[in-house]
């Protein structure tokens, strides 16, 4: 078994289905063995379609995504995709393909410090210089991508290291260890006495708010986040751009931490006390910091990775765990308490709604094109259903969060915190893909569609076909 072998035989032991990939230098040996051992390669038309696949197939299933492409251009057509997985915490590796070692450094076809490229954007990056270090190297990158918060990981593997012989030993443990299927599931309750303090702080609160993230649809949240909103009434919102877990409209939910597309999150100003749920303190949450938040907001942050918990502001309460088992324990211990925070809910309600109201007059003319503030209107029916929902970047985005406001399951997915423009009409591929017995919506301006199109091909050489508004 050459290391090529070993490593597809691998990827399918942890449960990888497909690979999405471009070939060219350097990944024969990967491709053969891709096709002797019956691993499904999904052949695109740019690397950049492949990395955006990949990057979509992790976020959605929540298993890691694999992108294979070749050395050079390859490689860095490639590097959008990885970034956009980085910003978004999504599972994804990305195998590269190279020359081989014995020229490596006198300038041969393609050569380029690849790992070096993708290092900033990746929790794990090698070059695997020989077959004997493959296991090593791979059960490091797979084990980094999966873990904590998720994240995009690299390995460039030179073709002779892929064509030369596993080490027996390596084979032997693949074929004695059982298949396992790689998800980002955390399950780690947090400190029952840091949890007593937050809710006290929540239920003693004059203006409490939520915000959710990333952390929260990896932990398959959206039930206790309901559970607990029922019992709370502390007005909800998701960040902007991130994965969602607001399956259906709840009366707390107040929707995206956006100024421009959502009155509510003046409100957010006024908080004294906000409970940050798998979500990073960014951009979209203006750092934590004024005017966004008073000065004298206090957070309470709950994440898988412990790493996040101080990341740009330092909370009043830090609580290591997975959001789905904090909310459990949270809505335990509140149960002892009241809450009374319905009016300060209908406040935020009321600010969202006012905002809501400027915009509903407009946009409804009869004009070619049509406005984007129309085409959000025309398909919010359609999509109260089980629809898989994509959001391409660019300025469609905005008027889709200020119409489409109610709900953020997590069969909706967007392009992420990057805003990246051409990732829709690919990653609308993988989304079928994932989910392929659900009709698949893509909605993309159309400066982002002409970036990928030519992907529509692979769509129609795939038969997965999806309905693309642009």
């Amino acid at each position: 078994m050459n290391g090529a072998h070993w490593l597809v035989e691998t990827l399918q032991r942890r449960g990888v289905e497909i690979v999405f990939g471009l070939c060219g230098n350097g990944l024969k040996p990967f491709l053969d063995a891709c096709v002797d051992l019956q691993m499904r390669v999904i052949d695109v038309r740019n690397e950049q379609s492949a990395a955006y696949m990949a990057d979509t197939w992790g976020r959605m299933t929540k298993r890691i995504g694999v992108a294979a492409v070749s050395a050079g251009p390859g490689h860095t057509n490639a590097l959008t995709g990885l970034a956009n997985a980085f910003w978004d915490g999504g599972p994804m590796l990305l195998i590269s393909g190279c020359s081989g070692t014995q020229t490596r450094g006198m300038g041969h076809f393609q050569e380029l410090d690849q790992v070096s490229m993708a290092a900033p954007v990746c929790k794990y990056a090698r070059f695997v210089d020989r077959v004997e270090v493959l296991e090593h190297e791979f059960t490091n990158a797979i084990g980094a991508s999966l873990s904590g918060r998720p994240g995009p990981v690299h390995l460039t593997i030179p073709v002779d290291a892929l064509a030369a012989q596993m080490p027996d030993s390596a084979v032997h443990r693949l074929r004695a260890s059982p298949s396992t299927v790689g998800e980002v599931n955390p399950q780690a309750p947090g400190d029952p006495d840091l949890i007593r303090d937050a809710v006290k702080q929540l239920a003693d609160a004059k203006s409490p708010a939520i915000v959710v993230g990333n952390g929260a649809f990896y932990a398959n949240a959206g039930s206790a986040l309901a559970e607990f909103a029922g019992l709370t009434h502390i007005p909800i919102f998701s960040n902007m751009w991130s994965r969602g877990c607001i399956e259906t409209a709840l009366d707390a939910y107040v929707g995206v931490t956006s100024g421009e597309v959502n009155g509510a999150y003046a409100s957010l100003a006024e908080s004294d006390v906000v409970l940050v749920l798998g979500a990073r303190v960014d951009f979209r949450l203006g750092y934590g910091r004024p005017p966004v938040f008073s000065e004298s907001a206090r957070f309470i942050r709950v994440d898988a990775d412990p790493s996040e918990l101080s990341r740009t502001i330092e909370p009043e309460i830090g609580i290591v765990g997975d959001p789905r088992s904090v909310l459990g324990q949270m809505i335990e211990a509140g149960k002892r308490y009241i809450w009374n925070h319905q009016a300060w809910l209908a406040n935020a309600r009321q600010r969202r709604e006012a905002l809501l109201a400027k915009w509903e007059p407009r946009g409804r003319e009869e004009v070619c094109p049509l406005t984007s503030l129309r085409i959000c209107r025309e398909i919010q029916p359609f999509l109260n259903g089980n629809v898989t929902f994509l959001l391409d970047g660019g300025n469609i985005g905005r008027w889709a969060h200020l119409i489409l406001w109610n709900r953020h399951p997590e069969y909706w997915s967007t392009c992420g915190a990057s805003g990246v423009v051409g990732w829709g009409v690919p990653g609308a591929i993988a989304a079928k893909l994932a989910r392929p017995d659900k009709p698949v919506l893509l909605l993309s301006g159309d400066g982002s569609a002409g970036f990928t199109i030519t992907e529509i091909e692979t769509a129609l050489r795939f038969n997965t076909p999806y309905t693309a508004v642009v």
